[in-house]
């Protein structure tokens, strides 16, 4: 028997296991390494298409797509007023949880809500008619494609902080196209052209709810080109009901009348006697400086068919009795000329009697 066996357990000699090698040490961290990536890379999904758009389909039903390709972190932008009143845009950087900002990539919760989509580039944009709802899905392409950025373009916030008191819906309504209209305006957005077309349906739905203001705005922005144009005889269907009763809509309807296409490719007034018509009522019964101006320039170039300078002096002369300012710039050029027109004309012809038994 061994000489170890009879000795006390006291006394024995304690047995250990030799030191690493630092070359081993490295051996064994590089192996733990490599398992532990090995495991993360057999849970991470892959990458479902390299098409962007069947991509965002299979990330839009998936969490765990979701989780895999959602950068970290998540910028978020949102339309903020700043310091100084302005209407600016912030962006926040996310790291928590994300998942509630996704909830409207779903196709059921859009069919729910009554939402719709449209690409423009690679973003996702899922919004409703009038833009109570507009939230753009910005995507990259790197391995695969990675959303990188949520915009929340609703105007709630903006619309609610800045309200006047007693703001019906209609004057709500119009306060939100103008704010898409402005930040279209900047031109330094990717959504630029929908804003301008998402203004002029706001402007549409306000026109048919009874804003003359809205329906020469909507009017306006489709001769722009910055909006879609109308359709054919669509100006007039908005403008003939507010012409009575506001000069604005009056006189865009009179340059309807003139150039129904506003692009520049008509040269001669279409419908002078209707367009000059409505105008010289315009001004004789609302008493408008803008339409006295807009009779003085018709007067002076001819527009509905004959030249009368002396004609024209006397409207720019009632306009500016009515503080219409823009007068003071033919005037002053007729002047520098020194071509300034015989006066003694009137703008507005005498109306004739109304006859006996009439």
């Amino acid at each position: 028997m061994s000489l170890l066996a009879h000795m006390p357990v006291l006394y024995r000699p304690r047995m250990t296991l030799p030191m690493p090698t630092p070359r081993r040490c490295l051996h064994l961290i590089a192996l733990s390494l490599m398992l532990g990536a090995a495991a993360q890379a057999a849970a991470a999904p892959a990458c479902p298409s390299s098409d962007l758009k069947v991509f965002a389909q299979a990330f839009a039903s998936s969490p765990e797509l979701q989780q895999a390709f959602t950068a970290v972190p998540l910028v978020e932008q949102r339309p903020i007023t700043d310091e100084r009143g302005r209407e600016v845009t912030a962006r926040y950087k996310l790291t928590g949880d994300t998942h509630h900002l996704l909830t409207r990539l779903a196709p059921k919760a859009q069919a729910e809500a009554g939402l719709q989509t449209f690409w423009e580039g690679n973003t996702l944009v899922v919004n409703d008619p009038l833009g109570d709802v507009v939230q753009a899905f910005v995507f990259e392409q790197g391995a695969c494609w990675q959303l990188v950025r949520v915009e929340q373009w609703s105007m709630d916030e903006l619309l609610t902080h800045n309200a006047p008191a007693g703001e019906s819906a209609l004057q709500r309504q119009m306060r939100k196209a103008d704010l898409f209209l402005g930040y279209g305006g900047r031109e330094q957005y990717p959504l630029t052209a929908y804003f301008f077309e998402l203004g002029q349906r706001i402007l549409l739905d306000a026109a048919r709810h009874g804003s003359p203001k809205a329906a020469v705005q909507a009017v306006s922005l489709g001769y722009s080109g910055m909006a879609p144009a109308l359709k054919p005889g669509e100006p007039e269907e908005l403008l003939l009901p507010y012409a009575k009763t506001d000069a604005e809509a009056a006189l865009m309807l009179s340059m309807y009348y003139c150039d129904p296409v506003g692009d520049g490719s008509i040269t001669q007034c279409q419908q002078p006697r209707k367009s000059e018509e409505l105008v010289l009522r315009t001004a004789r019964e609302l008493d408008s400086g803008s339409a006295f101006y807009y009779l003085g320039s018709g007067y002076a170039d001819g527009q509905w068919g004959v030249t009368d300078r002396p004609r024209a002096l006397a409207c720019h002369q009632e306009a500016l009795k009515r503080g219409d300012l823009h007068s003071l710039w033919p005037l002053t050029w007729w002047s520098k000329k020194n071509e300034m027109p015989a006066s003694g004309a009137q703008c507005l012809e005498p109306s004739a009697p109304a006859q006996a038994g009439s």
